[in-house]
């Protein structure tokens, strides 16, 4: 699958909110990464009460669930909602 996302566009997100927001399967989320100081952004593909697991839509490049494990919804900064495409 590519991306839906590229290196340089630009997206617009929803805070995430405990107990107050509802993360779906298929939703792209961004979260802190659980092991590095970084915030990554990837699709949501199985949900449980208190955590995540996110995949990459190129999954033989992706820095992902199947290489860190589970998120915890702690680590959610927020749900994308839309994007601008990178022009130049």
């Amino acid at each position: 699958m590519l991306p839906t996302l590229k290196e340089g566009d630009i997206v617009f997100f929803k805070k995430y909110i405990k107990n107050k927001s509802l993360l779906k399967v298929g939703q792209i989320v961004i979260f802190y990464h659980p092991i590095k100081n970084i915030r990554l952004i990837k699709r949501v593909k199985n949900v449980s009460k208190n955590s995540i697991e996110v995949l990459g839509d190129n999954i033989a490049f992706s820095d992902d669930s199947s290489k860190f494990g589970l998120i915890n919804n702690e680590k959610v900064i927020g749900i994308v909602t839309s994007k601008i495409k990178k022009i130049f």
